[in-house]
């Protein structure tokens, strides 16, 4: 009597004989039927009679490349899942792969047991609507194309193992997707460790991340482990990257090519193997064309991009985070507000929220703060979007996007119109008074004049 194997079928192919023994042994954990090819076309010819529910293939091989190989699956079983194992210097077969649709997930040779059964797994019981989408859609709120677009982009760049960029206006929710793309992906064991690239000198931003020993500097009584020691196994997200001094560029870029780093002031190299997040509000394309990032580090950063569209294009989805902000601040702060006047939501909606999502949430917050009833009214919202963006009413009720102007360069056009300003004065006073209209935040300030922070902390130097 013949006993058919009913297990899920998992394709590997491997031109390494050892590679492809060691992969059986590690897959052996998971309840499935492996079948191994050292080549690509026989693994083809075989699969043209059995559907697998996974393939885990190799890049570079001798008859068809990994990614070739991938593609002839998705024609032949489009609902197969596809996993490229590789080294990390093949990026640019990776990123090609993600952007095409033929790579759904990625792991780097040396492999690690544990990421690589968790893998596996959530391919094989993966659906279309999975758990870990059904999650991703509690924490990332909205039901708008773009925000579902998002959300099936993260459940595909959570498991790819490779570095992820995210753009996105200040205040569209960077680290939260960042946090969901950590939570999602192989992983997620592991720490979550975010730093803000722009709150740091180029000295101390160095010792943060590298880590330092004792005398490497000035301050340094004793050693120090960096984040990049801190995040091994899990994530560390890079915000505002484009901060970053190109000296640190450079030593980045050879942290994700080799997967090694040297704290300051130590010789002895360091593993590093943890997933790389990288986010910024001005666009990486713009800062390598402007001169102030390294476009080799911009192709090794932006295998899979996410990019987080600004609230104001985002349909209906400031009235359901609105809601969902009332619920919080209404137990937070105790209050029974059941939710917003007509006049209030259709404000909400059509307003188009210069801050995003942290707008929102602040507004929303200090709402509750002020204020009691059953329903909160436009009334309540006005004043205090008057007093954040520094406009008047009459703005606000035809909705307005703030004008900012610096004071100093309205006097000089006030006073005198036959004037000429220096540029580089007038250049001084918008920077500055976009710095005081952001109580003294840099970042910020950037973004309302559209410009890198690193450009605003260079003409400071130079004031100096």
């Amino acid at each position: 009597m013949e006993i058919t194997d009913t297990r899920p079928l998992v394709v590997i192919v491997d031109d390494e004989r050892e590679i492809l023994a060691a992969l059986k042994r590690t897959l052996m954990r998971v309840d499935v039927r492996i079948e191994p090819f050292t080549s690509p076309r026989l693994a083809l010819e075989f699969m043209q009679e059995n559907q697998p529910v996974l393939i885990i293939s190799d890049q570079r091989m001798p008859d068809i490349t990994g990614d070739k190989l991938l593609t002839e699956v998705k024609q032949l079983w489009p609902d197969t899942k596809r996993i490229m194992l590789s080294a990390y210097e093949d990026f640019d077969s990776v990123s090609a792969g993600f952007n095409q649709a033929i790579i759904e997930k990625f792991i780097s040779k040396p492999w690690k047991n544990s990421e690589l059964v968790m893998l596996v797994e959530d391919s094989i019981t993966s659906k279309d609507a999975s758990p870990a989408k059904n999650q991703l859609s509690q924490k990332i709120i909205g039901e708008s194309t773009k925000i579902k677009q998002l959300i099936d982009q993260i459940s595909i760049a959570a498991g790819a193992n490779v570095p992820i960029y995210i753009h996105g206006e200040t205040g569209t929710g960077k680290e939260l997707v960042a946090k969901a793309c950590h939570e999602s992906g192989c992983k997620r064991e592991g720490k979550f460790i975010a730093v803000n690239c722009a709150n740091f000198s180029e000295t101390l931003i160095e010792s943060q991340l590298y880590g330092h020993k004792k005398g490497a500097f000035t301050g340094a009584v004793s050693d120090q482990d960096g984040l990049f020691a801190q995040s091994n196994g899990g994530t560390i997200f890079l915000d505002e990257i484009t901060t970053l001094p190109m000296s640190l560029q450079a030593k980045l870029l050879r942290v994700i090519q080799e997967r090694e780093f040297t704290a300051l002031g130590d010789n002895k190299l360091m593993k590093f193997d943890a997933q790389i997040i990288a986010a910024s509000s001005v666009k990486l394309s713009d800062a390598v064309n402007n001169g102030e990032f390294r476009e080799d580090l911009f192709y090794r950063l932006n295998v899979i991009p996410l990019n987080l569209p600004p609230l104001r294009e985002r349909e209906q989805d400031s009235y359901i985070i609105a809601r969902h902000f009332l619920a919080k601040y209404n137990k937070q702060q105790q209050k029974n507000f059941a939710d917003f006047s007509k006049d209030a939501r259709d404000f909400i909606i059509a307003y188009p929220w210069p801050g995003n999502v942290r707008q929102l949430e602040n507004t929303v917050h200090s709402v509750c703060i002020m204020n009691t009833g059953k329903e909160i009214t436009l009334t309540m919202i006005q004043p205090l979007l008057a007093e954040q963006l520094k406009i008047n009413e009459p703005a606000i009720n035809t909705l307005a996007q703030p004008s900012f102007q610096p004071a100093e360069a309205t006097q000089f056009s006030a006073t005198n119109s036959d004037e000429i300003i220096p540029l580089e004065l007038v250049e001084k006073n918008a920077i500055e008074h976009a710095i005081a209209k952001c109580d003294g935040n840099i970042t910020k300030a950037a973004a309302l004049l559209e410009v890198n922070p690193s450009t605003i902390y260079r003409k400071m130097q130079k004031w100096q």
